[in-house]
């Protein structure tokens, strides 16, 4: 199916809904155990990002099927597939860990969903458990809460559902340190990835793609490395600096163009020069800037 071709204030629209900002409190991203399709995710932090500090816990979202479909660079535009996504946010629970530090409370993604074929609307309210997490976060930030945001467009192009997962985690980490550190089995928790009980296989087929998704779509530059005991894996290190304003902006472009079509750049970053080790090879394509310190 060819895709529509969009008037100039479509264009606009497309753009701005793009660079939205999803806001997330930090103890949310780094404990929160979940399992969603890549869909699920992107579909989940479109509606994020409609969220204003000014709403309140009842508060419903209303959005366009056409244009979330064409905000992800989807070509069909399936309204019976939406249906099957909603309806699984809306049934999928897990435990969220409230304010008090005490309190878990049983949360789905969804309280509410409506659809309406005719109109190609959808309408959709947070669990009222999970707004504390996700509203007024600027003035919870005021009061020593901690929060991590990031520009929706980041997350669009990626293919890998472990890429947004781990991205989110990485920067909320990455805002006060320039290394971070998992075990072996917690990230995979954190991931959803306890089926991977080879190290290779975790490796191959959900770090190695979500870490050059990262790299690739995105406003951070990451590299891995592993920690040892014995000949076992037992940790993985992670190297996080965010981009210059060049590498950004081809980050920016790469990922429009996985959305939209257009010819991909596969060669806008020089490769990395062989190192002592991943640690040195990623600074020295990374120095540490004067504002940082």
């Amino acid at each position: 199916m060819a895709k529509r071709k969009l008037s100039e204030r479509e264009e606009l629209k497309k753009q701005a809904s793009r660079e939205m900002a999803v806001y997330k409190r930090d103890d949310m991203i780094q404990k929160a155990r979940f399992s969603l399709t890549l869909q699920e995710q992107k579909c989940i932090l479109y509606a994020i990002s409609k969220i204003k500090p000014t709403d309140t816990y009842l508060t419903e979202y209303i959005f366009d099927i056409r244009d979330f479909y064409t905000l992800c660079g989807i070509e069909k535009d399936t309204y019976t597939e939406l249906k099957k996504q909603l309806i699984s946010l809306k049934s999928k629970c897990w435990w969220l860990l409230m304010p008090d530090g005490e309190t878990e409370s049983a949360v789905s993604w969804f309280d509410v969903v409506r659809t309406n074929k005719k109109s190609g609307k959808v309408t959709v309210a947070f669990h009222r458990d999970m707004m504390p997490y996700l509203v007024e976060l600027a003035k919870q930030a005021e009061q020593g809460m901690f929060y991590t945001g990031y520009n929706l467009q980041f997350i669009l192009p990626m293919s890998s559902r472990y890429s947004p997962r781990l991205y989110e985690i990485l920067k909320s980490y990455q805002k006060n340190n320039r290394e971070w550190f998992f075990d072996l089995e917690d990230l995979k928790k954190l991931l959803d990835c306890q089926n991977y009980t080879r190290w290779p296989d975790f490796r191959r087929f959900a770090l190695e793609p979500a870490v050059e998704e990262i790299n690739k779509y995105t406003d951070l530059n990451v590299a891995m490395d592993t920690q040892k005991e014995g000949r076992k894996v037992t940790r993985v290190i992670f190297y996080m600096a965010k981009k210059g304003q060049k590498a950004l902006l081809e980050a920016k472009r790469a990922g429009v163009d996985r959305l939209d079509g257009q010819l991909d750049f596969d060669a806008l970053l020089a490769e990395l020069q062989r190192g002592d080790s991943v640690k040195a090879q990623f600074w020295a394509e990374n120095p540490i800037r004067r504002e940082e310190n």
